[in-house]
């Protein structure tokens, strides 16, 4: 049946699922999937992560409204308050074959009406970027498109995994002018094997990355004064190509294969998955599987040959967006560290390393399978002792690979006393490693809004 005009709305809190007849609970679950299952979003929600939505409302002692029209629910919102006097509206839905005939509207202002009895000093919602109607809805309810756009991962109908561009708009309620946002909407502090890593979500147009990611390490050390301090920043962006979820980007424009790890663990949250991501340093996207929570990644070996050269030193390894060199010669390791090994081979700029843009230095020990990273970024020139190194430990595996002329599949032990596994398979008739990658398992600290103030 369809609805001719909005007087024939009837708009019903709602203050515990318990008091919808199952009609009304089948019909709203139907109304939740058709709103946001049909494009733009193409989502898709069983029945219980459709109840779960609205519950999460409840639960966050929100406030739950439904649109009503013949004890069916073809139109919802919820919304409740955040941190600051922020109202936030989590969910608005029309079921889509009612839609263009003003439900929407009705059944917003029916939320704010009583949102505005907890006297928020604004209001604030988020769409995808693709979806015009609902942002002039919200604009022309007195929304002002903030200065921040936000990455989500979602499930698409065809079940593959996918990122999505969305857009926060806020209605001061205050008599004051907008700001620049003071935190972010989502951003993460990553373990993977002790390499801590801030991953971020959020696009602040007003907000450079070297701004930003001088602000979230200082938040994060701020905020978890007693957890491990964040190493390095990476920041998720929609992919370039269409084979990707999503594509990770450093903050110097390096490869990494630990803040790789912690986006996929992110985005997946850490179940079964095979798919691809693209990541700065690379200019292809790279296969990865997560399987029992241990998360492994292709490691981006060079397409036109020329990944290992033998040097005085040891093992050079060139993948594509960084250069390792493998060190396990005892005598040159007690002799300085990997930061002042580093630091020499880049003033003297041998082997051409200062023209690429992030070198390593690997000390490894071939019997205590024990591992020492120190790091160089060109785009911020700083060299960093890293803790635990995804790409080093790739090259270990490449190295021994090359002197073995064997497959290997090493597992080898960070400065933190954790380990990454790592693979390598050579070739026999040529000698040349053909693949690689590193697999474990990534710890999530935190996972939420981070202040910056």
């Amino acid at each position: 049946m369809r609805i001719e005009n909005t007087e024939a709305l009837q708009i019903v809190p709602v203050t515990d699922i318990a008091e919808l007849s199952q009609t009304q609970v089948n019909t709203a679950i139907g109304t939740y999937q058709r709103a946001f299952g049909n494009p733009p979003y193409e989502e898709a929600f069983t029945d219980a992560e459709a109840v779960d939505a609205l519950q999460y409302i409840l639960d966050k002692n929100g406030d739950l409204v439904t649109g009503q029209t013949n004890d069916e629910v073809i139109a919802l919102a919820g919304g409740f308050m955040k941190a600051r006097g922020v109202y936030y509206i989590e969910e608005l839905a029309v079921d889509p074959r009612r839609q263009g005939q003003g439900l929407g509207r009705r059944t917003l202002r029916a939320l704010i009406e009583k949102a505005l009895d907890r006297e928020p000093t604004a209001l604030e919602i988020r769409t995808t970027t693709r979806n015009d109607k609902a942002i002039g809805l919200y604009r022309s309810e007195g929304f002002v498109g903030q200065p921040i756009t936000e990455v989500v991962a979602q499930t698409r109908q065809d079940g593959k995994l996918a990122l999505d561009e969305r857009v926060y708009l806020i209605k001061n309620l205050k008599e004051n002018e907008m700001e620049k946002p003071k935190s972010l909407k989502r951003a993460a502090i990553v373990y993977p094997s002790g390499n801590t890593t801030a991953v971020v979500f959020d696009q602040m147009l007003n907000t450079d990355r070297e701004e930003l990611n001088s602000l979230v390490m200082a938040a994060w050390k701020n905020q978890e004064a007693e957890q491990p301090e964040v190493e390095q920043c990476c920041f998720v962006t929609l992919p370039k190509g269409k084979e990707a979820i999503a594509r990770v980007e450093m903050f110097g424009g390096e490869f990494c294969g630990n803040a790789t790890r912690s986006v996929i663990q992110l985005i997946t949250e850490g179940k079964d998955y095979q798919g691809m991501i693209e990541v700065s340093g690379v200019d292809r996207p790279l296969n990865f599987s997560v399987r029992d929570r241990v998360i492994a990644v292709e490691m981006p070996l060079p397409q036109n040959g020329g990944l290992t050269f033998k040097v005085a030193e040891g093992t050079l390894v060139r993948l594509d967006g960084i250069a390792q060199l493998v060190v396990t010669d005892a005598t040159l390791q007690q002799d300085r560290t990997p930061r002042e090994l580093l630091t020499e081979l880049l003033e003297q700029n041998k082997y051409d390393l200062a023209g690429q843009p992030a070198v390593g230095v690997t000390y490894y020990d071939r019997t205590s399978k024990k591992a020492e990273f120190g790091v160089w970024v060109k785009e911020v020139n700083t060299v960093f002792d890293e803790t635990a190194c995804g790409s080093g430990t790739c090259a270990i595996g490449v190295a021994s690979a090359i002197d073995t002329k064997q497959n290997q599949r090493l597992e080898v032990i960070q400065p933190s006393g954790e380990r990454i596994t790592t693979e390598a398979a050579i070739d026999s008739a040529s000698g040349e490693v053909v693949a690689s990658n590193i697999a474990g398992k990534v710890a999530v600290l935190y996972d939420g809004e981070l202040s910056l103030s």
